[in-house]
């Protein structure tokens, strides 16, 4: 039996499908690791004649694979495969050729993928190289590895509109040539061939996949392919469930009648750097109040004779009255819409408009949030909340500074989420200051997904999480009331 690698379906490590790349890199720091079970069926028959024999009639194997972020532009990649059973047609008398091994370790892969475009969020178009190696060591009568280096270079590009996620993969493998005394054309010639690949993934949490990869070899002149399709869960991070199944065509040797496949993987994400101390996680602080007035100790008098009897003071003068611009009844403090009559129910402002901003004389509280599609750093247009953000904070120069915090879902790496989230703080600031807020008063941060206002297992929830807050500070913080950024989760 010659030495050479059976297995034709090269799993995806990293981010993306299963079965190729998308392009996507993994954050710097975080870590992806996956266990996966593999059956093929008839991956190996054999023509004589016009006969047909199953040389390995049952396969299963088994893949451990590791992916570590490097660098924005660099991941690393490792998988160890093993044969765990596999059984065929004996063929020794007939053929003169022995039956492979029923067990054995397969060749190590080792891989990096270079980010060409896209690693800095993941709604952008991703493309990357993908270089590969696979060292001579392992069972070599388990048709688990080649006579030598096995080499594979891939371009792999990719995009997310929403759920949607198409992924396309172009790629060569070299690998020495196998060539036996057989007599058996099949086994002939199995060396270098073109690749290619494309894929689809629509969900989030839930993922359905699909994905069609198929070669040549010029050698041979054989064209092999295989459908795939599957589903993929995340339930919560860092867990991953999968399992995938597909049909194959062709006569190149590997090409199974079908194949099932089913692991696990846990994604470690490199914890996002906790916020500035001095960020304040109230709405507002009260106005400062005005110092009281010294109180001067009465100067030392002589004893008088006795009071005579007590005629009654007169009535204290009434407090001027409190400014009241438009006459609505509302007084300015307490009015977020100074120029425009209103009613006290809805803050000083018209009923039409609705409440969206209400202050006290302590606090100046928002009732409503700014919102964004999947993967998008742009507003979807007039926001009815930021018009009367910005209103209110031109007519009301009390509030000093306005924190505009950028927020996200879970999906996508938590580097990718924090450049997001700051994206979008940036594009309500952005949108404020063409209202002409000045831009002393403004200061946009990103947090990432680390304060979700509800749950990320549903798509309702995700959207909520999708948003941009604005914390309001009436005057300077003051330090005894600051409230210091909780630690991250």
């Amino acid at each position: 039996m010659p030495t050479f690698s059976l297995e034709r379906l090269d799993p995806n490590p990293g981010l993306g499908p299963l079965a190729l790349g998308s392009g996507e890199l993994l954050a710097p720091g975080a870590v992806r690791v996956s266990l996966m079970a593999h059956y093929q069926r008839a991956p190996l028959t054999i023509l004589n004649g016009s006969e047909e024999f199953s040389l390995v009639l049952s396969r299963t194997t088994g893949l451990v694979s590791l992916a570590v972020g490097v660098l924005p532009w660099l991941e690393l990649q490792a998988q160890l495969p093993g044969v765990i059973h596999q059984s065929g047609a004996d063929v020794s008398t007939v053929l003169s050729i022995s039956s492979p091994s029923r067990s054995g370790l397969g060749a190590p892969r080792l891989a990096a993928r270079l980010g060409l475009l896209g690693t800095s969020a993941p709604e952008a178009f991703h493309l990357a190289l993908d270089l590969d190696v696979r060292l001579p060591v392992g069972g070599s009568g388990a048709l688990a590895r080649d006579q030598g280096v096995r080499g594979q270079g891939r371009i792999m590009m990719g995009k997310r509109w929403g759920p949607v996620a198409p992924a396309l993969e172009l790629g060569v493998l070299l690998r020495r040539a196998v060539s036996t005394d057989s007599g058996v054309d099949s086994l002939n010639g199995v060396g270098n061939e073109l690749r290619a690949g494309v894929g689809l993934t629509v969900g989030y949490a839930l993922r359905a996949e699909v994905s069609a990869i198929g070669a040549y070899s010029w050698r041979q002149q054989r064209t092999s392919g295989e459908l795939l399709g599957g589903l993929r869960y995340a339930p919560a991070r860092p867990w991953e469930f999968f399992a995938m199944g597909g049909a194959g065509v062709g006569a190149e040797p590997g090409s199974p009648r079908f194949r099932v496949l089913a692991g696990m993987a846990l994604l470690f994400d490199k914890p996002p750097p906790p916020p500035p101390e001095d960020i304040v996680y109230e709405l507002v602080q009260g106005l400062p109040r005005a110092p009281a007035e010294p109180q001067l100790e009465p100067e030392p008098t002589p004893p008088e004779p006795a009071p005579p009897e007590p005629t009654p003071a007169p009535p204290e003068a009434p407090p001027e009255p409190e400014t009241d611009t438009d006459g609505d009844g509302v007084v300015d403090v307490l009015d977020a819409c100074v120029h425009e009559q209103g009613t006290r129910e809805f803050g000083g402002c018209p009923e039409s408009s609705g409440p969206l901003v209400s202050l006290t004389r302590e606090r100046l509280v928002l009732h409503g949030q700014v919102f964004f599609e999947v993967g998008a750093t742009t507003l979807p247009g007039r926001s009815r909340v930021l018009d009367q953000v910005a209103r209110v904070l031109l007519e009301h120069p009390e509030v000093e500074r306005v924190v505009i915090e950028g927020h996200t879902d879970a999906e996508g790496s938590s580097d990718s989420n924090q450049r997001l989230s700051l994206a979008r703080a940036e594009a309500v600031r952005d949108y404020l200051l063409r209202k002409g807020v000045p831009a002393h008063r403004l200061e946009a941060r990103g947090l990432g997904a680390r304060k979700p206002a509800s749950s990320n297992g549903t798509q309702a929830g995700r959207g909520e999480n999708r948003r941009a807050e604005l914390l309001l500070i009436l005057g300077e913080p003051a330090p005894a009331r600051s409230i210091p950024a909780p630690p991250p989760p």
